[in-house]
């Protein structure tokens, strides 16, 4: 009774951790500071982003890169530190731990990321596929559900999955995330405007302006940019642009929730379709999105509650039902 149940969602951008009867501890960037040569850790998180951004010799380590690779001795560390955060000096009762973890990850990365995460302190380690713990978080029903679609919009990847009764009956992954929005937009500034973007002033357009949709009414923002002879200069950039920008990214998502759906076994095609899709994520939180991917589908389309943290709280969920879990060929535990 005395150990806790730990949720951890390793995203490409962002770590966000789950306590049973806590809710979300940490929701910071994924992202460790360590010196020159990687021998010692020095920060973590968000204290890593700042540290890192003060320049230095600190050098930055992420434990997932685009959205599938897992470096696991990142991932150890990252795990170590944030088992401590939570558990503080009480290891003697060390905790249950569930990490999600991408569909395209091999069998033999699976295993060595629960060994990390058994070295790291925790008593007993599982895994779970990203969309299914999206699913879960997203308080769907998986074990009873007829049939559903789930988009896991994240920075790195977006992961799509039409699931039914415990099991999911396609997937795919992509590596289209929230970082091609921001790559896409900073390569458009670039060949209208003839400037580079300053670091952060992509996603902040994503942001403040970006829709999937066009918006009612066309606003701007003035960003930073360095433009000829690397001069530091100031760009007005209109929500159109942005739209214009993300469209191709935009559309690499469309088309993969429609391969997949297209995937689905005659026999549950019915109620998949009539359940539709529930879209989870940080890039969830884009205006429009589901109303654009609804148009693309054919099939209802809705946001989750608090998307960016469904994945880690569909963890947490997960280590009771453990059962539900390993029903699925496609879980390793």
């Amino acid at each position: 009774m005395l150990s806790k149940k730990i949720g951890i969602d390793l995203g490409t951008s962002t770590v966000v951790v789950y306590v049973k009867g806590e809710g979300v501890v940490v929701n910071e960037p994924a992202v460790m500071a360590t010196d020159e040569k990687g021998a010692r850790v020095l920060a973590v998180g968000r204290a890593a982003s700042e540290l890192l951004g003060r320049g230095g010799k600190a050098r930055a380590v992420r434990p997932v890169l685009d959205g599938n690779g897992v470096d696991y001795d990142v991932a150890g560390a990252m795990v170590h530190h944030l088992i401590g955060r939570i558990v503080g000096r009480q290891r003697i009762f060390r905790p249950d731990v569930m990490l999600s973890v991408a569909p395209m990850v091999t069998g033999v990365e699976r295993r060595a990321v629960l060994e990390a995460t058994i070295h790291a302190g925790a008593k007993t380690a599982y895994l779970i596929d990203k969309p299914m713990a999206a699913a879960m978080g997203a308080r769907v029903s998986v074990a009873t559900t007829d049939g559903i679609t789930v988009v896991n919009l994240g920075a790195g990847a977006t992961e799509v999955a039409a699931i039914a009764l415990g099991e999911i009956l396609a997937m795919e992954s992509i590596r289209v995330g929230g970082e091609a929005f921001d790559r896409a937009i900073e390569a458009a500034i670039e060949k209208q405007h003839g400037v580079r973007l300053m670091p952060s002033e992509a996603e902040r357009l994503k942001l403040e302006l970006g829709s999937a949709t066009t918006p009612a009414a066309e606003t701007g923002l003035e960003v930073s940019a360095l433009g000829e002879g690397g001069r530091r200069t100031a760009v007005r950039v209109t929500a159109g642009e942005v739209l214009a920008a993300i469209q191709e990214p935009l559309s690499a998502i469309g088309a993969c929730l429609q391969r997949v759906l297209a995937q689905v076994p005659e026999a549950r095609r019915a109620s998949i379709n009539r359940n539709g899709a529930v879209l989870t994520g940080g890039g969830a939180q884009l205006p429009g999105i589901a109303g654009f991917l609804g148009v693309r589908s054919g099939v209802p389309t809705r946001v989750a509650r608090d998307p960016q943290s469904c994945v880690a709280v569909g963890t947490g969920m997960a280590l009771d039902n453990l059962q539900v879990i390993r029903r699925g060929q496609h879980y390793i535990t």
